[in-house]
């Protein structure tokens, strides 16, 4: 597999008080098993979580017509959209009309796959059988019109948990300020443990309901950083290291 561009947008709320943050993500082709990607960076920085909380108090925008996402994730995406992202998806699928489409992110990263897939299907780009999706540590993303919609529409989609990370568990389900609820899509994969080679996991197929992670209450953060036995606040600076 090969990178094929790199994007950075500004993603900044647009608050004059606040520094600009940036969205980041790739696209790579692997012409041998006919895969294209799209990856989507997760949350950098202590300024770009404070927008994303403080975010999670202003409200939603409407998805096409299949529901609401949450403002914050749909702006972000629209910004990498912009800033070329729907070129480059263009013109990958018309170098390769008969490649599947892989998307993926991480935390931040893992909303914007969901967004991004949804996105790229409604567009008329793909088809809904040509795209796979695999988050890891995706908070909820929209609500549950839009979660019912993305489950009925990808047959592949799945969420990957580790253990008590806290980020599955936000935005919450009962919003303080406007009362509406968010809702996770299936399908959750949990790894009640440390995720290390040939660790056992549990599908659970209803979406978001008191299974699964859904259960924990001692949440951690450092759960949600460490995926698949790989520390990932380090993985990148140190050349991403095969086990």
């Amino acid at each position: 597999m090969k990178l094929s561009k790199r994007f950075l947008v500004d993603c900044s709320d647009p608050s004059p008080v606040l520094p600009t943050t940036k969205c980041a993500m790739i696209t790579a082709v692997d012409t041998t098993q006919k895969i294209l990607v799209m990856s989507f960076r997760a949350t950098v920085g202590d300024t770009q979580l404070g927008e994303e909380v403080l975010n999670y108090f202003v409200g939603k925008k409407q998805f096409f017509d299949v529901g609401m996402i949450f403002e914050f994730f749909y702006n972000a995406y629209v910004a990498l959209w912009r800033g070329g992202l729907e070129q480059e998806i263009r013109n990958l699928k018309y170098k390769y009309p008969d490649y599947e489409l892989w998307v993926t992110g991480h935390s931040l990263g893992a909303a914007l796959a969901s967004v991004g897939a949804s996105w790229v299907v409604k567009a008329g780009i793909f088809k809904p059988d040509t795209v796979k999706v695999f988050t890891a540590g995706q908070p909820r993303t929209g609500d549950y019109n839009y979660a019912l919609w993305h489950q009925n529409t990808f047959a592949y989609s799945f969420r990957v948990v580790h253990h008590h990370d806290i980020v599955p568990h936000v935005p919450f389900q009962y919003e303080v300020v406007d009362h509406d609820k968010m809702y996770h899509h299936r399908t959750e994969v949990w790894y009640n443990n440390d995720m290390s080679v040939g660790s056992s996991y549990q599908i659970c197929p209803e979406a978001d309901g008191l299974y699964c992670v859904n259960q924990q209450v001692d949440l951690s953060w450092n759960d949600h950083t460490h995926y698949f036995n790989t520390d990932l606040n380090v993985y990148g600076d140190l050349g991403c290291p095969k086990k």
